[in-house]
């Protein structure tokens, strides 16, 4: 199939929220990269990189589990669906027949940990384990494809179900915001995706995709909302003298989740973000 297009690597960041544990983190990400080239129907050698970031509800039971479950399907059915865009309903229907699986199979496991622990399943904890998990997700695709004349080109393709959101960065300039585009449009409940839920039509209609090209130099992140609303209000404070600028961000390339964790308490200690769980995933063309 010859050589791999040339992809960027993902970075993958994350802190819990101030005061609780590691443990207690509601966020999850996950990210999945071709080792080997593919051929797309012009029969040119493709390879791409998904990832996926997920919010879970804090007022669910286990929204943790479901979350961390939720972006290990979402990056799975994917990759395995090809131009997944083209068949949203057929992608959705993937996705959470995939996902209600494997729920159900943690439930089992869960449960029987429980019991073995001496702690089982509490009365007043069945009504949750019945209504379900929730979590947004928000998933993406960047894809490279050598053209017949040696060069790459790159192309980025996501779906969103929620507030975690997509940012296309050149030059330092925000080029495209997903789902979200303004930090006036976080609310306090953003459309999720039930561990329950099985209306497969419901949940297609309110997911939403979009798409773009990069060009080398470009980034992308993924982010939670906490990130998403920071990065959406400190474009809004500058946008006056300068339009689509973002302000300087810190040189993420070259953190570690210890300077990615202090970070981000500066923020919240200048009142610049809210305390919450927070999640970046970043590559850079």
């Amino acid at each position: 199939m010859g050589d791999i297009p040339a992809l960027p690597r993902a970075q993958w960041l994350w802190t819990q929220k101030s005061g609780s544990s590691e443990r207690e983190c509601e966020d999850a990400a996950y990210h999945w990269q071709s080792d080997e080239a593919g051929v797309d129907s012009a029969g040119r050698a493709v390879a791409s990189l998904y990832a996926s970031v997920s919010d879970g509800a804090s007022e669910s039971m286990l929204a943790r589990d479901w979350a961390m479950l939720l972006v290990a399907d979402a990056v799975e059915s994917m990759r395995l669906a090809g131009d997944w865009w083209e068949e949203l309903g057929t992608f959705v229907r993937d996705l959470m027949e995939r996902s209600a699986l494997h729920w159900d199979a943690f439930l089992t496991r869960y449960q029987a940990e429980r019991a073995a622990q001496g702690r089982p399943i509490a009365w007043y904890e069945q009504p949750g384990l019945e209504k379900g998990a929730f979590a947004t997700v928000l998933g993406a695709e960047i894809r490279a494809t050598t053209l017949e004349d040696g060069t790459t080109r790159w192309f980025w393709h996501a779906f969103a179900l929620g507030d975690s959101c997509l940012f296309q960065l050149r030059d330092g300039r925000l080029l495209d915001s997903f789902p979200v585009r303004t930090v006036e449009e976080f609310g306090i409940t953003p459309q999720l995706l039930g561990s329950r839920n099985h209306d497969v039509r419901l949940v297609a209609e309110r997911m939403r995709v979009a798409h773009g090209e990069l060009l080398p130099g470009d980034e992308l992140l993924l982010t939670t909302d906490a990130l998403a609303a920071w990065l959406l209000s400190r474009k809004a404070a500058g946008e006056a003298e300068q339009p689509s600028a973002l302000p300087a961000l810190p040189a993420f390339a070259a953190f570690d989740q210890q300077d990615f964790a202090d970070w981000v308490d500066d923020q919240r200690a200048r009142a610049r973000m809210r305390n919450d769980d927070v999640t970046l995933v970043r590559a850079k063309v």
